[in-house]
């Protein structure tokens, strides 16, 4: 359930490791889950070859949610929290793109700071510039014709491939029914750069997946379960457990 199931995303010992030891425990379960993600035929099969290393990329900081957002199509991704939401379109055009991110993202999470977007002419349109002009969002863009100055949407890209890749059909036709709760899992699980789960940061809380139907934080019990950071930023979030 852990690492096979659709809301935990296949992902690696690390993400895996981080998901059994905030609720199980037994004796030697680090080289069992090592041997397990090692053995899994679906992950050995998606694996490509090693990449060599680069160098390092000039990190952007900032301090609270929704400071900084980057959007492709169509991936919104939150530089503090790394949240993320992926929506299935019928088109890339403007009109779409721009529906999108209000409907979906702004009327839910609220407006980000600065909007950084690639080259894309749907995000050079009149449009969404007006839409970040008239909401006071800063607009930024990526290198011309260089993606990768957006490390961390390529990043997130391949990730959401790697875990649909997992569950789609041969056909590949069924990949938008998967895609929520390969979000989820995402979601759900700690980011190595940040050594949370993008919901705790985004909303000071994880997500309840599968496992937390095996065992779940009462009350009682939820400082136990539950990582003191988001609760020291806002300790009203520790009001109402």
């Amino acid at each position: 359930m852990l690492h096979d199931d659709p809301v935990a995303g296949h992902f690696g010992i690390h993400r895996t490791l981080a998901r059994v030891s905030s609720r199980f425990y037994w004796a030697g379960y680090k080289e069992t889950i090592e041997i397990w993600c090692k053995c899994c035929e679906i992950c050995s099969a998606r694996k490509g070859p090693t990449r060599h290393p680069r160098g390092p990329m000039k990190q952007y900081l900032v301090g609270a949610p929704l400071e900084r957002v980057a959007i492709d199509i169509l991936v919104i991704t939150d530089y503090f929290s790394r949240w993320a939401e992926s929506y299935p379109m019928p088109d890339q055009e403007a009109e779409t793109v721009t529906r999108i991110f209000v409907g979906e993202f702004i009327a839910r999470f609220g407006l980000p700071r600065q909007v950084h977007t690639d080259q894309g002419r749907q995000f050079e349109s009149h449009l969404f510039r007006s839409l970040c002009q008239t909401f006071k969002m800063d607009k930024t863009r990526t290198t011309a014709l260089h993606p990768q100055s957006d490390g961390m949407v390529e990043r997130l890209n391949r990730t959401i491939e790697d875990i649909l890749s997992k569950f789609i059909a041969k056909d590949q036709r069924d990949w938008d029914l998967h895609l929520p709760l390969a979000m989820m899992a995402y979601r759900s699980s700690v980011h190595e750069s940040t050594g949370y789960s993008p919901s705790m940061l985004m909303f000071g809380r994880g997500n309840r997946v599968t496992s937390r139907f095996v065992v779940w934080a009462t009350p009682s019990n939820f400082r136990q379960h539950y990582s003191p950071v988001p609760c020291q930023i806002n300790p009203k979030l520790m009001a109402n457990p």
